[in-house]
């Protein structure tokens, strides 16, 4: 087996692979507990503590430098807390952090060396990514065209289980978009792991697959739900005929910067996030740069940038998502990572847009399922990703994979998936290293 800078594959069987696997990641020590609330470095003097998690409610105290207040609970945006003279109240996540209980507290800095995993899973014709820091989890989208089996070998779950049998929690899961080969397996998945918080980009879309989904949200109450169509409060979503009864947590904004884990150095920035009305959901994608240290990931979801018969022109068209985050955030889009666009289509990744993104690694999951009469990626958008630095691909040896036995998930069921699994590992500092595993060890 190979690791290195640029993608290898390595043909191993099954069991050899996830016992390689797990030795890499699979063996972690859980998170100490942390149960207190201290300031962040570089948040200033002092941060007020609010009656209630509001910024506009009274203030009853403040957490300063070298202060440790009882960490209560945790609501989007804030924590409980009690200060040390006993005082309740709600300070706002980015200015404080949880820390592990001691006397001595040490906040790390920017640089100090944590290491971050990014799984692409290889759903055949679809996308999902899985991100895991020291003490988070997240899971952007889980969905396929190929592979729509529920329980233990849908993909995501059986691929989970052979590389993280230890993992209990998903703190995020995204889902971009309601179409089937971004969602299809994530009902599954938040019935299968706890998670803490459900983004959604508010879409409707009225097939089984979305149904299962919000069936599945509706089921855990603890789980925080939070959408671009809707204010906070209770909501009603009618799919296939069914109604659904959801507490929709705050409305997702694209000023907000969500901290992932407690260390201050990884969070999630959505940069699109449109619940209104499109005849096409793609529209709709939830576009996100996930900071990892100072390595930037961008995830594109299905966000488009024109027809297919102008992507020559490289310029995106006025009104679509590309040329909307050309037009807002230039500097915020600038990656060194990018999850490309709608699997690799000529309708997303203009030059332009390339251009502004910067990135030199490319992570490009499709499979052998047509769209309309096309089957991605397109050779056009692959030449010139390769023209500017490492793609990586899930689609490696998809005609032989149908048959093998050797593959995560169902074996020999004549479908695409669970034989070429990407994994990023980042860190530590702006260190990429990829490599593309593959399950079957006949496969020439």
């Amino acid at each position: 087996m190979q690791l290195s800078g640029n993608p290898s594959v390595s043909r191993i069987g099954r069991l050899r692979w996830a016992l390689v696997i797990v030795a890499f990641i699979g063996c972690q020590a859980p998170p100490a507990l942390a149960d207190h609330v201290v300031l962040k470095v570089g948040a200033g003097n002092a941060v007020p503590v609010r009656e209630r998690p509001s910024g506009d409610s009274d203030k009853v105290g403040e957490l300063g430098p070298g202060d440790r207040a009882e960490f209560l609970g945790s609501v989007p945006h804030w924590f409980e807390i009690r200060l040390a003279d006993g005082t309740p109240g709600y300070v706002n996540k980015q200015k404080a952090e949880l820390v592990p209980d001691g006397p001595t507290v040490v906040t790390p800095t920017v640089g100090t060396g944590h290491i971050f995993t990014l799984h692409a899973i290889d759903v055949g014709t679809g996308l999902s990514i899985f991100v895991e820091g020291p003490d988070f989890t997240v899971l952007y989208d889980a969905g396929s065209n190929d592979d729509r089996a529920q329980g233990p070998s849908n993909r995501v779950l059986a691929y989970l289980a052979l590389t993280e049998p230890n993992l209990t929690t998903i703190d995020e899961v995204i889902l971009s978009h309601p179409h089937r080969d971004h969602l299809e397996l994530l009902a599954d998945v938040i019935t299968r792991y706890d998670v803490r918080e459900v983004w959604d980009s508010g879409a409707i879309n009225n097939t089984l697959g979305y149904e299962r989904f919000l069936a599945a949200v509706e089921h855990e109450p603890s789980v925080i739900y939070r959408t671009a169509a809707h204010d906070a409060g209770p909501i009603t979503v009618i799919v296939q005929g069914t109604a659904h009864s959801l507490l929709q947590g705050l409305r997702i904004s694209t000023d907000e910067v969500i901290p992932l884990g407690h260390t201050g150095q990884a969070s999630m920035h959505f940069l699109h996030a449109d619940g209104s009305h499109h005849a096409n959901p793609n529209e709709n994608s939830l576009v996100m740069r996930m900071d990892l240290g100072p390595v930037r990931v961008l995830f594109m979801g299905d966000a488009e940038s024109g027809p297919r018969d102008s992507w020559d022109d490289g310029v995106p068209v006025a009104g679509s998502i590309e040329a909307a985050l050309l037009a807002c955030c230039p500097t915020e889009i600038d990656a060194d990572v990018l999850i490309v666009g709608h699997h690799g289509s000529k309708t997303s990744s203009r030059t332009m847009f390339l251009d502004a993104v910067s990135a030199d690694t490319f992570v490009v999951s499709s499979g052998p399922t047509k769209y309309g009469s096309v089957v991605l990626p397109d050779a056009e958008v692959i030449a010139a990703l390769a023209a500017r630095g490492t793609v990586l691909r899930t689609d490696v040896d998809d005609q032989a994979c149908g048959n093998s036995n050797e593959k995560v998930g169902g074996d020999s069921d004549h479908r695409a998936g669970g034989c070429s699994n990407i994994r990023l590992t980042i860190g530590p500092g702006n260190s990429v290293t990829s490599a593309v595993w593959v399950g079957d060890e006949d496969i020439d």
